[in-house]
């Protein structure tokens, strides 16, 4: 069981296996799948409904000595910054772009158990006075983090209470140049072998980051779930001890980094160590996004701003116990398929839930309206008070919204999960539904659009066409064509199932997953009778799926 192989199928001892949580991995995936950067109800049922059925899989498999991870499926999510065109005036361009993935069932347990058993030895090398980011909640593990939001507060309170130090006149800032992309993975698991991480875990886990990267190097690993977040965050900790080294305090949240100095002749000093430190671990400045600036810049920057969200914040605070407040209101989307699954579900949240649609957010619509008066933040704005207007059913940001989407395609998973909301208004949906065949859209965009429409009451015949040309175009991602798929095969006709039917063998797994996915939730008499005795068993997801409805079916009768 000890021996791995690049390529090759490989196990692990039973007794290892059997000490190891599988159901708070599970409970964590949970918690991170609603900030996933691929819409898929099909993929998250399997955890929802039948997590022990997938975690006594891999387990099987591992103790067989037959697991064989695969790759991940990813697509290019744009990011916030954009290229500039060099006209005058300068003006914006297209968005640059990031890699956003999910892993498959069986892999993405199996790097949840291998990260679980990194937290000791990563908690224990992380110097939180320097370090702010993706901190293990050791109260509630099946959260894994404490909240994005607390976390930044910390740092936010510390950049402030290290710049008040007599001593500290200046303060660099420095950004590394596609960080997750350029993490070199020999390094990283040395660094936890060298820090106790047993080694049956250290061979599994660099097999399985390679595998992620599809092969292609040993550089990067996947973004956009909770091992990534911890392991990219502990490989910058020998660079926070360094700065301890030096003599110098510093503050990072990620990759940002904010070291004080005394001096800009010190800061010059420092920068001509900072550089072949950080190239150790084939890291690379971002030379754009670097500055040393005098300390009362960062404390003054944008006090009024600061000052709308502290009131907004205390006003939610007022109203909420704090477990309920512990929240990531501002920092990720909370996307929630619980609304696709084709459940009939009493108010599950109680009191709690009520508070929350009851709030009084008069603070957070005065931020919100304060967007055009502080260019620059917009996004951070959005980001706050959107994910709260969602929550109490607030129309407040609407318009906003329909009349900024095109303008801002990093924001259209919020600005969908907002919309979401309000899809059986005839205005939201029809400024929805034209966005699907909008080739100014990428396919992250549009796959996001689908999700909203998804959730309406009754079809949009603009949508339902797009979706089909959508879902009948090879050059599209498989991400957007699922999406279409499952728009399909709720809303259309019996020549819609038909055509669905007719072009599964010729789509990808992951595809045909999502097709025989909606087949079981929404389909009824013989086409979801056939579907299931044509597909039910056909492919390993699709067994997954099965044994999920099997699943919640047997939990209803309890």
């Amino acid at each position: 069981m000890d021996m791995v192989e690049f390529g090759k199928p490989f196990g692990l001892d039973k007794g290892v296996i059997n000490s190891l949580n599988w159901d708070l991995a599970a409970q964590k995936i949970m918690n991170e799948i609603k900030s996933d950067f691929i819409y898929a109800p099909h993929i998250n049922v399997i955890y929802r409904w039948n997590s022990r059925g997938l975690a006594e899989i891999v387990k099987g498999e591992l103790q067989g000595g037959t697991f064989l991870p695969g790759q991940p499926l990813t697509l290019e999510v744009p990011k916030s910054a954009r290229m500039r065109i060099a006209t005058r005036p300068a003006r914006s361009g297209p968005n640059y772009t990031r890699p956003g993935s999910i892993l498959f069932p069986k892999d993405r347990i199996f790097y949840q158990i291998l990260a679980d058993g990194a937290i000791d030895v990563i908690s224990a090398r992380t110097d939180k006075s320097r370090s702010f980011s993706h901190h293990i909640d050791e109260d509630n593990p099946e959260k894994m983090f404490r909240s994005t939001r607390a976390c930044w507060a910390d740092f936010q309170k510390a950049l402030k209470e290290y710049a008040e130090d007599d001593s500290v006149n200046y303060v660099i800032k420095l950004d590394i140049a596609n960080f997750f992309s350029s993490i070199n993975q020999h390094t990283l698991v040395n660094m936890l072998s060298d820090a106790g991480y047993p080694k049956t875990f250290v061979d599994r886990l660099e097999n399985v980051l390679l595998t992620f990267t599809t092969n292609r190097s040993s550089r990067g690993i996947v973004q956009g779930m909770f091992p990534s977040d911890m392991l990219g965050n502990y490989y910058l900790s020998p660079f926070d001890r360094f700065l301890n080294d030096e003599g110098v305090q510093s503050a990072r949240y990620v990759d940002d980094v904010y070291i004080f100095v005394d001096s800009t002749a010190s800061a010059d000093a420092l920068i001509r160590a900072v550089a072949p430190e950080l190239r150790s671990y084939d890291l690379a400045l971002n030379e754009a996004k670097c500055c040393i600036f005098p300390k009362a810049q960062l404390v003054v920057e944008e006090p009024d701003l600061e000052q709308l969200f502290q009131d907004a914040i205390d006003e939610v605070r007022a109203q909420l116990e704090d477990n309920d407040f512990e929240t990531d209101y501002g920092f990720q989307s909370g996307w929630d398929d619980d609304e696709n699954d084709g459940e009939d579900r009493e108010d599950e949240g109680g009191d709690a839930s009520e508070n929350i649609v009851n709030l009084e957010l008069e603070a957070t619509k005065g931020l919100f309206d304060s967007l055009d008066d502080f260019p620059g933040h917009e996004e951070n704005i959005e980001r706050f008070c959107l994910p709260l207007f969602a929550k109490v059913e607030s129309d407040h940001a609407v318009d906003h919204v329909i009349r900024h989407f095109d303008d801002r395609p990093s924001m259209a998973q919020i600005y969908c999960a907002y919309l979401a909301r309000f899809i059986n208004r005839d205005d939201v949906k029809a400024a929805l539904a034209v966005k699907v065949s909008d080739d100014r859209l990428q396919d992250w965009q549009r796959m996001w659009v689908l999700a909203a429409l998804a959730r309406a009451s009754a079809v949009s015949d603009v949508a339902e066409q797009a979706a089909y040309q959508s879902f009948r175009d090879a050059t599209r991602h498989d991400a957007l064509r699922a999406a279409a798929a499952i728009y399909l095969g709720r809303f259309g006709d019996a020549a819609r199932r038909r055509s669905l039917a007719g072009e599964y063998t010729r789509v990808s797994e992951y595809v045909q997953s999502a097709i025989y996915f909606i087949s079981q939730l929404a389909w009824s008499g013989p086409d979801k009778t056939n579907a299931h005795a044509n597909w039910g068993r056909r492919g390993e997801l699709n067994q997954l799926i099965t044994d999920a409805f099997a699943a919640n079916r047997a939990s209803k009768k309890k």
